[in-house]
């Protein structure tokens, strides 16, 4: 479900249309979509960046939007990945700082306050895009009403969306675009943007080709659709709490309850995740590896 439809749900089975509940709703259905997405460690919302190991340099910079680093990976000349294992402990990390090494393979990272990744060894040669951090992102409230002006071509195994009388722009890259004629039925993430009238998305359409098509932008949560009506029982369970409605209110909040471990059970413990966790990075892998370590004077 896109924001609007959530909003939507959330008036009709409450039978609440007045304003003042809608305030509150949007900022019961924002609460839950956080509770949900931290109920999960935030699976759906890890994201990776990639820079440029240089020779020398010790501290990078942590993504902008970073608020926890799940996992790091470097790689080597020859474009092998392998991973780090985290220094948790300042005074460790200071030990560890006290004779300066340089090396061709990375062991070690610690991050520094709130913005910096320090290595050890510190790199003794450039690798582009050598460092890769897995990270868990701020948070984002969903706020934006679909959009559905003007029409669109679709090509069945492009990403290309070609607008005519639209006004595309720079913040839907993200949300997620449906064609509304019924050819597809899916929603697909937009990936990028090129101008008001082309869009990239990320995976290529697949249904009917054609021009003139219907369609809407919207904002919906992370994780998969089956679960998008979790933030609506969130906000319902509240609004029948604060009308003195035990019965309902226990029932949308089970509802939501059953929804987390559902799929915490499905998605949150798979092995399939880009986001390398600490067991991981386990010290094993790192004792049953030879690395090239040099003392710098």
């Amino acid at each position: 479900m896109t924001w609007t439809e959530m909003k939507l749900k959330v008036q009709t089975i409450s039978q609440d249309f007045s304003a003042s509940a809608l305030v509150q709703f949007s900022q019961d259905m924002n609460t839950g979509n956080r509770r949900f997405n931290a109920a999960l460690n935030n699976y759906f919302t890890r994201k990776h960046k990639s820079t440029d190991l240089e020779d020398g340099v010790q501290t990078y910079q942590l993504p902008p939007d970073c608020v926890r680093v799940s996992g790091v990976k470097c790689l080597d000349s020859a474009s092998r990945e392998y991973p780090l294992a985290q220094i948790r402990s300042e005074y460790q990390w200071t030990e560890l700082n006290s004779t300066d090494q340089s090396g061709d393979q990375i062991i070690y990272f610690f991050v520094q306050g709130s913005d910096e990744i320090a290595l050890y060894p510190t790199p003794s040669e450039d690798v582009t895009n050598g460092l890769i951090i897995y990270y868990e992102p701020k948070g984002r409230d969903l706020s934006q009403t679909d959009y559905t002006t003007g029409t669109i071509t679709l090509t069945d195994g492009s990403v290309t969306v070609t607008g005519a009388g639209t006004a595309f722009s720079l913040s839907m890259v993200g949300r997620v675009l449906r064609d509304t004629d019924g050819s597809s039925g899916y929603d697909y993430r937009i990936g990028s943007y090129n101008s008001g009238t082309e869009i990239l998305l990320e995976e290529p359409f697949t249904g009917v080709s054609g021009s003139g098509k219907t369609y809407l932008i919207g904002e919906s949560p992370d994780y998969p659709s089956e679960y998008h009506e979790a933030p609506v029982d969130y906000a319902l369970a509240r609004y029948f709490e604060m009308m003195n409605n035990p019965v309902r209110a226990k029932y949308h909040d089970e509802k939501f309850k059953d929804m987390v471990s559902e799929c915490k059970e499905r998605y949150a413990s798979s092995s399939s995740s880009m986001v390398i966790t600490d067991e991981s990075f386990g010290y094993d892998w790192l004792q049953d590896n030879t690395f090239s370590v040099t003392e710098t004077n």
